[in-house]
C-alpha cells in the first residue's frame, strides 16, 4: 500500500478510538432523573409562574436542603468540604417547573447515580411539607390538590405533603 492510503486509514483509525472514547465517556458521566409531580391549587391572582417561583425558592432554601444533607450524609457521600457546597452542588441539580396539564409542579433531580437521585428525591418528599404547610399558611404558595404524583417508581401520592403538619 502506499503512504497516503496507509495515512488515511490511521487517520480514520484514530478519529474512529476518539470519537467512541468521547461517546463512552458521554454515556459514562451523564445525570440520571428522578421525577416528583403534584397538583397545586389556582389561587386567584397567583399565576402559574408566580407558584413555580415560590415552589423553586422553597425547595431550593437552606433550610430544606440541609435537612436532607444530614439526613443522607451527603457531605461525606460527596467527599465535599464543606455543607455549603453540597447545598450549592444541590442547588444546581435540583429543577423545578410547571407542567402544561392541570396546575402540575414537576420536581427533577439529576445525578449520575439513578439510586442516589431517587434517595435523595424521596428525602426531599419527606423533609418538604412543614415547610410548605407554612407557606401556605402564610399565603406564599397555593395548597394542594387531592391528586397523587409520584417519584420515579414510587406509588405514594403527595397527599402526605398536606397532612403532614
Amino acid at each position: 500500500m502506499s503512504k497516503p492510503v496507509v495515512a488515511t486509514i490511521v487517520v480514520v483509525f484514530v478519529l474512529g478510538l476518539s470519537g467512541g472514547g468521547v461517546v463512552g465517556w458521554l454515556f459514562l458521566t451523564k445525570d440520571r432523573v428522578a421525577l416528583l409531580s403534584y397538583r397545586v391549587g389556582k389561587v386567584e391572582g397567583m399565576s402559574m409562574e408566580a407558584v413555580v417561583v415560590g415552589e423553586e425558592n422553597l425547595l431550593e432554601s437552606e433550610a430544606v436542603l440541609e435537612k436532607v444533607i444530614a439526613n443522607l450524609d451527603l457531605v461525606d457521600e460527596w467527599r465535599m468540604d464543606s455543607k455549603q457546597e453540597a447545598i450549592a452542588h444541590m442547588q444546581e441539580k435540583l429543577i423545578v417547573k410547571e407542567e402544561r396539564i392541570g396546575s402540575r409542579i414537576r420536581v427533577l433531580y439529576r445525578d449520575r447515580k439513578q439510586e442516589r437521585a431517587y434517595a435523595i428525591l424521596k428525602e426531599i418528599k419527606s423533609v418538604y411539607p412543614p415547610f410548605r404547610a407554612e407557606a401556605v399558611e402564610k399565603m406564599k404558595l397555593p395548597p394542594l390538590l387531592p391528586a397523587g404524583g409520584d417519584v420515579a417508581g414510587d406509588s405514594s401520592n403527595l397527599d402526605s405533603l398536606q397532612a403532614n403538619p
